[in-house]
């Protein structure tokens, strides 16, 4: 699985090229990827830090 620090270079990558896309469809789908990305990267976040904070567990 990426790392929140990828989702978020990813997220960046998307709104450089929205900026210098062709159509006003392409930059919007663009940009709607980059933000997919920017809450996936907070999901993993998320998801890291629970993984720290979990006790854990030995047999």
């Amino acid at each position: 699985m990426p790392s929140q620090h990828e989702h978020l270079k990813e997220a960046e990558r998307l709104e450089r090229q929205a900026e210098i896309a062709d159509s006003a469809h392409a930059r919007e789908a663009l940009r709607r990827m980059a933000q997919t990305s920017r809450v996936t990267a907070a999901m993993v976040g998320l998801m890291e830090a629970c993984a720290e904070d979990a006790p854990s567990i030995s047999f």
